[in-house]
């Protein structure tokens, strides 16, 4: 019997299996983000559902304007300021990872529009989503690390000043079931069909076809998945 008791304590101390630290991995990946989550919920119980995991260092402003569905993971050290015409969607099941920033608005006299993103999209690590138009990603959407969004243009005419000459708002739309590779940039306008596929590093200047493959600065259609 005392020899049991010894190789259970040996298998909780991580002497031979390591399912003591295993554990406390899981609960400081688990249970702490689900706490600071939890802080998030009471304060909004009818737009945040449960559960919600926030990593460590995460700033969220402007919290009223965030909804979210169940199970959703904003990463360490991310960083989102809600504040818009239509607020922050996020389904059920969306993972944003660490470092994200998102920001809608910029100046208080022309506030941005909207982030939609579906159920089960994963965001990766240190994406940004500058959405001062509306910015929608579809369900099951993977998105790699480092994918700039950038919803918004700057009027360059004339003599003026940049500054002075203000911004064009057209919007970004990313279909269902798209895989968008690592560093790819994605300018307004642009709409991503269902199903596409974007090479890491490309620059996306125009419309992507439903189950096309692009890849490239400009990005270019090289093939459909169906074919």
């Amino acid at each position: 019997m005392n020899a049991l008791f010894k190789k259970i304590l040996e298998k909780l101390k991580g002497n031979r299996f390591g399912l003591w630290p295993t554990f406390l991995r899981l609960i400081q990946k688990g249970g702490i983000p689900l706490l600071r989550g939890l802080r998030v919920k009471l304060i909004h119980p009818f737009k945040v559902n449960f559960p919600f995991y926030l990593g460590k260092g995460v700033r969220i402003h402007n919290t009223s304007f965030l909804i979210t569905g169940k199970n959703v993971y904003i990463g360490d050290y991310s960083y989102m300021d809600c504040l818009s015409l239509g607020g922050v969607k996020l389904g059920n099941n969306v993972t944003i990872r660490e470092f994200a920033w998102c920001q809608l608005t910029s100046s208080l006299s022309n506030p941005g529009e909207l982030i939609e993103i579906g159920d089960n999209s994963y965001i990766g690590p240190r994406v940004v989503l500058g959405a001062a138009a509306s910015l929608k990603i579809g369900s099951n959407c993977q998105i790699g690390s480092g994918v700039n969004f950038i919803a918004e243009n700057h009027k360059f005419s004339g003599n003026d000043d940049i500054f002075n000459q203000g911004v064009i708002r057209k919007g970004i739309v990313i279909g269902n079931d798209c895989w968008i590779g690592n560093n790819v940039i994605i300018l307004d306008g642009i709409h991503v069909g269902d199903g596409a596929v974007i090479g890491a590093g490309s620059v996306v200047t125009k419309e992507v076809p439903r189950l096309a493959v692009v890849v490239g600065n400009p990005a270019k259609v090289m093939r459909f998945r169906n074919e």
